[in-house]
């Protein structure tokens, strides 16, 4: 039942599908544009990093437009990065009907689109683009099965000390105190009367609360069974290099993986103490550059997590990159540093990296220095740790020796170690493969190696897309990576993007030199 519901529900791209195809080709045609694309590849596309839009101009040369937006949700908020004005009737309509669909069938193929957009190393960028906008539409689910999922989890959690912020007039927009939602859970704004086991007093103080939505974990295992038996069939039934380079099932088997991290917020959890451990956010110093919130002890479960509200004065970091005064350029200046050397730390010195970056989970509070009330202080909280990757140990020096190859213009050495590497690759079937792999990447690094004398500040780098451009060619080539890298690399797309936006000056190799000599501090 589960599987014709499935296969009626996307059989209408059977025809959107190749009529979107032609009326690309016949409008790039009146256009006298090359032809040679495939479907939703005249759509605009993502800029070298989140938080740009890139368009193509009827120059042919690509236009980066700014494109964030505000919003007044302050602990899970999300933000628009894409343009899509140059697309026609067709990709729009074909577009728009699979992300329906996709979130129509459930959280899983959600998830499932969610993932794919990471996946530059299988996919072309502008599916995984296309795809992202997946993150931008959340359902919510009633107040009924929080208040149950709550009761389930930690009994008569009132009487324990824990409220759901709610509003007595029913006829408010959000009178759940709702203040975010995803494909697996939404989040409630609440308060925790918390005792002091040394002196007994009690302090009450405000929480978010997340709960999976109704049926979740039934629901995403229902459909991951669906998925692996279909990708073992197309896997041994079809007997064709492209289809074994895809790998379904191993790829099916780690998509498996994340989401059922995503459906049992205990993970989430314990990712949100290893980030505080690691960033050392428990102690009391000041000032604090990077925080993450803490989980309540006692009030986390599979299906709640409890965890410190960020506060009202904590607003998403796409707010201070609409200020272009004098102080607003200083105060995204302060932010840049801090931001870029946290993302480096994960990298190359916890090898823990938070996966599911945008501009909504990153927030920004204002801390007033008690002795000077004009100067202020900056802490960048990190949200949402439900995703998070470690690298294994072949992708962790393809990664550091494709930062050196930056440095030193060594492009081909780093191409060359990819191949021998992998743990699946066509290139050495190929006569003159591996050669032609290893320079295309030294042909990337060099042009991004030349850009040294405007100075390697991430105004002129950007490492971001060359690691994604590298990742198009392991697809091109069937050099089979890690997907945990495709994750880390998009990941690294946005918080360089957020980081030019902030300060385009700011030196990249200097910030990137310490971490990669296992030195680094944030």
């Amino acid at each position: 039942k589960r599987s014709l519901e499935i296969v009626i529900r996307l059989s209408p791209l059977l025809i959107l599908a190749p009529t979107a195809m032609l009326v690309s080709r016949a409008d790039l045609l009146l256009r006298g544009k090359p032809t040679t694309i495939g479907f939703g590849d005249n759509c605009s596309r993502l800029g070298e990093h989140s938080g740009e839009v890139a368009r193509e101009d009827d120059e042919g040369d690509f236009i980066f437009l700014h494109r964030f937006d505000n919003t007044d949700n302050q602990q899970f908020g999300r933000c628009n990065t894409f343009d899509y004005s140059h697309e026609n009737w067709a990709t729009r309509l074909t577009w728009n009907y699979a992300l329906y669909t996709l979130h129509s069938l459930g959280p899983a193929f959600v998830k499932l689109g969610q993932w794919a957009a990471t996946r530059r190393d299988l996919f072309p960028v502008h599916v995984c683009n296309r795809l992202s906008g997946l993150h931008d539409m959340a359902k919510t689910h009633d107040w009924k099965h929080t208040h149950n999922a709550l009761k389930e989890a930690f009994g008569d959690y009132e009487s324990l000390g824990l409220v759901v912020t709610r509003s007595e007039d029913r006829s408010t927009s959000n009178p759940d105190g709702i203040i975010g939602s995803g494909s697996a859970a939404q989040v409630h704004k609440g308060t925790l009367v918390v005792k002091n086991s040394r002196t007994n007093a009690t302090n009450t103080k405000m929480v978010a609360i997340k709960v999976l939505h109704p049926n979740t974990r039934s629901l995403v295992e229902r459909d991951l069974e669906l998925m692996q038996y279909t990708a073992d069939l197309i896997d041994r039934f079809i007997p064709l290099e492209a289809v074994k380079m895809l790998s379904l099932p191993r790829a099916v088997a780690n998509f498996s993986d994340v989401m059922k991290r995503q459906v049992d917020l205990r993970i989430e959890g314990e990712n949100l103490h290893v980030f505080r451990n690691n960033f050392r956010c428990s102690e009391n110093k000041s000032p604090k550059f990077i925080d993450f919130p803490e989980p309540e002890n006692g009030w986390v479960s599979e299906k709640v997590l409890v965890e410190a509200h960020a506060g009202e004065d904590a607003a998403p970091i796409s707010r201070y990159l609409a200020d272009d005064s004098p102080d607003g350029l200083e105060t995204r200046r302060k932010l840049a540093g801090p931001l870029l050397r946290a993302f480096l730390k994960m990298v190359f010195l916890d090898n823990f990296v938070h996966a599911d970056l945008h501009p909504g989970n990153v927030l920004v509070r204002e801390v007033t220095n008690a002795t000077n009330p004009r100067d202020l202080h900056y802490t960048i909280i990190f949200l949402d740790a439900g995703i998070a990757m470690s690298l294994k140990d072949n992708d962790r020096k393809n990664l550091l020796d494709l930062f050196r190859a930056v440095v030193l213009n060594d492009g081909y050495t780093a191409g060359t170690l990819m191949v021998e590497r992998a743990r699946y690759e066509k290139c050495t079937s190929i006569p003159g493969g591996k050669h032609a792999f290893a320079s295309e990447v030294s042909a990337i690094v060099s042009e991004f190696h030349d850009r040294r004398k405007k100075g390697l500040t991430l105004g002129a780098v950007r490492v971001g897309a060359l690691l994604g451009r590298v990742l198009d060619h392991c697809r091109r080539y069937g050099v089979e990576i890690d997907p945990a890298m495709s994750s880390v690399v998009v990941s690294m797309l946005v918080l360089e993007g957020l980081g030019r936006s902030l300060d385009p000056d700011l030196n990249l190799i200097h910030a990137a030199m310490p971490f990669l000599l296992r030195r680094g501090a944030v």
